[in-house]
C-alpha cells in the first residue's frame, strides 16, 4: 500500500481520524466529498467534490469513511462495482495476527487488536484500540467502536454498531441491523434487530419489519 495515492470517500471526523493515522503509509491522500469547498484542503491534503476529478483515479486505491452505515454500505458497493481497488487499510500500530482475515474496505485503527483466525468482513471498522479476540466474526459494513472488546468465538452480524466501549462476552452472537449502546455488556445472543443498551444491555427499541 506504501507510495501510492489513496482517495478517502468523505471528509467528516471518522475520515479525518483514517487520514490522520495513514499519512505516514500514503505519498498522497485525497478527499472526496460533494460538499467539498473550492480550494478546501484537510491535515494538508486536497479535498475534491467528486472522485472523478482526480486525474487517473482508477490506478489509486480507495477507501469509504462514512459513519453512517447504510450510506457507507451503499458507496462502498457502488465503487465495487466500478471495479476499484478497496483494500483493508491497518495503522502501523494495530496487531493483526497473521491468521485473521480482512475483508476489501475494513479500515483498522490505532491500538486495535485482532487475533488468531479472526474474520473481519467487508467495509467494516475495527476503530482506535477495539479488540477482536480470537475465531471471532465479524460481519460486513459493522463498526467496532473505540476500546469495544469483541471476546472470542463470538459471530457479529452485518452493519452492526457497537459503540465505544462496549463488551460482547465469549461465545455470543448479534444478529444483523443490531445498535449497541457505549458502555454495553452483551451477554446473550441477540437475534431481534434493534437498539440495545445497558449492563447487561436490554432492548430498547426493536426495528420495525427487520428480522434476523
Amino acid at each position: 500500500m506504501e507510495a501510492q495515492a489513496l482517495i478517502i470517500h468523505g471528509c467528516g471526523g471518522h475520515a479525518r481520524s483514517v487520514a490522520a493515522n495513514l499519512l505516514d503509509l500514503f505519498e498522497n491522500i485525497i478527499f472526496a466529498d460533494a460538499a467539498a469547498r473550492p480550494g478546501e484542503t484537510i491535515l494538508g491534503c486536497k479535498v475534491v467534490k467528486d472522485f472523478r476529478q482526480i486525474e487517473k483515479f482508477q490506478h489509486c486505491l480507495h477507501h469509504v469513511a462514512l459513519g453512517d452505515l447504510e450510506r457507507k454500505k451503499e458507496l462502498f458497493m457502488e465503487l465495487e462495482a466500478l471495479g476499484l481497488r478497496l483494500p483493508a487499510l491497518a495503522v502501523r500500530s494495530a496487531e493483526i495476527h497473521d491468521s485473521a482475515e480482512l475483508g476489501d474496505g475494513t479500515f483498522v485503527g490505532a491500538g486495535a487488536y485482532v487475533g488468531p483466525l479472526a474474520v473481519i468482513g467487508k467495509n467494516s471498522i475495527i476503530n482506535t484500540h477495539a479488540v477482536i479476540e480470537h475465531d471471532s466474526r465479524i460481519g460486513d459494513h459493522t463498526h467496532i467502536s473505540v476500546n469495544s472488546t469483541v471476546a472470542g468465538y463470538c459471530r457479529i452480524g452485518s452493519q452492526v454498531m457497537l459503540g465505544a466501549g462496549a463488551t460482547v462476552i465469549d461465545k455470543t452472537s448479534i444478529g444483523d441491523n443490531c445498535i449497541i449502546g457505549a458502555g454495553g455488556v452483551v451477554c446473550k445472543d441477540l437475534t431481534v434487530a434493534g437498539t440495545y443498551v445497558g449492563v447487561p444491555v436490554k432492548l430498547l427499541k426493536k426495528q420495525q419489519d427487520q428480522a434476523l
